[in-house]
């Protein structure tokens, strides 16, 4: 090894640089720690700021001791053992030169140092190695936890428009297909029709039968909604609790009707968790036609609200139009 091509950067350069990446090391894992831990909060539907801040706090402080225990230490090592071969004394003759009369002794000891100097250089270059094969291997890592939160901010994504109990569309997918498919049907002068689904004396059934029995009478009840609407365009979604909402993109008044007073016959058969009881669901349709235009997605959704409300108070267990 040429000892030119070990010749170290000058003066304070490394530790400069070794200052410089723990200040951007100290700026960047707290501003991806609170970005991550963000976003998880937000997509729980809550935004508590002073846990946050003490999670983002505490997660980045576990961080930093990772990063300073497998990257920094073998790096100030690194710079310590490059300030050593620099101090290293060097030969001042070569090694083949012929001694003189008197200076072989002198020559032992050059020898010897040189010797030294060149077991310090190979130890040094072995230390190098390793720092490189841990710095790869640490990339690696890196680059494997880069690609899980890449997919955890996906399935994030993924579960921001999706109820967790049922699998169905949540509200925020629902508002988007409504907006889309209402501004195709105005433009192209086609129909679209609103049904809202409130399962009747809910609370009631979940006091007597208990929450889990509740939960996956809610899972069958947004299956069999799944099933009755699963045209590609059709989109079925819960609002919360025991209220759903059905998209039926091309259907009028008397098709969506067909089809609800149906379903809502099938709900009465429906097996129930516990075998016993029996659900009943009240609807509010409402629909949008050339001959019954809406001002908006908005106002076509009230519409099919006031519709349920007044199933609602005219005894239940029945569908209402809209007016």
């Amino acid at each position: 090894m040429e000892l030119e091509s070990l010749a170290p950067p000058p003066d304070s350069v490394l530790p400069r640089r070794l200052v410089s990446l723990r200040l951007r090391l100290g700026l960047a894992v707290p501003l991806l720690t609170a970005s991550g831990v963000g976003l998880v909060e937000w997509s729980r539907g809550g935004f508590d700021g002073p846990r946050v801040v003490w999670l983002v706090v505490l997660l980045s402080a576990l961080q930093m001791v990772l990063i300073e225990a497998l990257l920094l230490r073998p790096l100030r090592r690194l710079v310590a053992g490059v300030e050593a071969m620099e101090s290293a004394p060097l030969p001042l003759t070569p090694e083949d030169a012929a001694p003189m009369p008197g200076q072989t002794a002198e020559l032992d000891r050059i020898g010897h140092a040189m010797r030294r100097v060149r077991g310090s250089l190979w130890q040094q270059d072995q230390d190098a190695r390793e720092l490189r094969r841990e710095l790869a291997q640490q990339r690696q890592l890196l680059s494997q936890a880069h690609a899980a939160l890449e997919a955890h901010q996906r399935e994030l994504a993924s579960l921001a428009r999706v109820d967790a109990l049922t699998g169905l569309a949540n509200s925020r997918a629902f508002d988007e297909a409504l907006r889309r498919e209402f501004k195709r049907a105005q433009r192209l002068r086609g129909l679209v029709a609103v049904a809202v689904l409130d399962l009747d004396e809910f609370k009631a059934f979940n006091q007597r039968h208990g929450s889990a029995v509740g939960d996956e009478a809610l899972r069958r009840v947004a299956r069999l909604l799944s099933e009755r609407f699963k045209r590609d365009t059709d989109v079925v979604a819960r609002l919360g609790g025991e209220e759903f909402v059905a998209l039926l993109p091309g259907f009028g008044m008397a098709e969506a009707q067909g089809v609800l007073e149906l379903l809502r016959d099938e709900l009465r058969a429906l097996r129930l968790p516990d075998g016993e009881g029996d659900l009943t669901v009240s609807i509010g349709l409402a629909a949008a036609s050339p001959a019954h235009p809406y001002l908006s997605a908005q106002a076509l959704m009230q519409a099919a609200d006031e519709a349920l409300y007044i199933a609602k108070h005219a005894g239940r267990d029945r569908l209402s139009l809209a007016a």
